[in-house]
């Protein structure tokens, strides 16, 4: 069976990150050769460990669901388990009324699938589906 990937990730690292770091480091570079108020160059370092910070941990959300394994982003950074390691998922409405999706593995760890919130649920439950996981309500 030949199923394409399907989910949604988003990192820290893309396109808009690095502008806002160029801009950043830009900043810091004409704050001090053109030796403007001791204040504009301190803010421009702020704004560049910033930029820094979040660029170094990547934080990441979301999912993508292949053929034979998911990868998924948590708090501590990315996992990933086979296909044959679900034992099932469970999608439905949260409290706020968004989507939630929880994976359960076959060595008994549950974990929520962030980035999933306003995906529809109908989505999910097929691309499960197809590759033949257990979905639960």
């Amino acid at each position: 069976m030949n199923v394409e990937a399907f989910g949604r990730l988003r990192q820290a690292r893309r396109p808009g990150m690095y502008v806002a770091l160029g801009l950043a480091m830009t900043a810091v570079y004409l704050s001090l050769t053109l030796e403007l108020s001791r204040l504009v160059p301190v803010l421009a370092v702020i704004w560049l460990g910033l930029v820094l910070a979040r660029l170094v941990r990547n934080p990441g959300r979301g999912f993508r669901l292949a053929s034979d394994r998911i990868d998924w982003f948590t708090e501590t950074g990315r996992q990933s388990a086979r296909l044959d390691d679900l034992e099932s998922v469970a999608i439905g409405h949260g409290t706020d009324g968004r989507t939630v999706c929880v994976l359960r593995l076959a060595d008994g760890r549950t974990t929520a699938l962030t980035g999933v919130e306003r995906m529809d649920q109908g989505v999910l439950m097929r691309e499960f589906g197809r590759r033949g996981i257990r979905i639960t309500a």
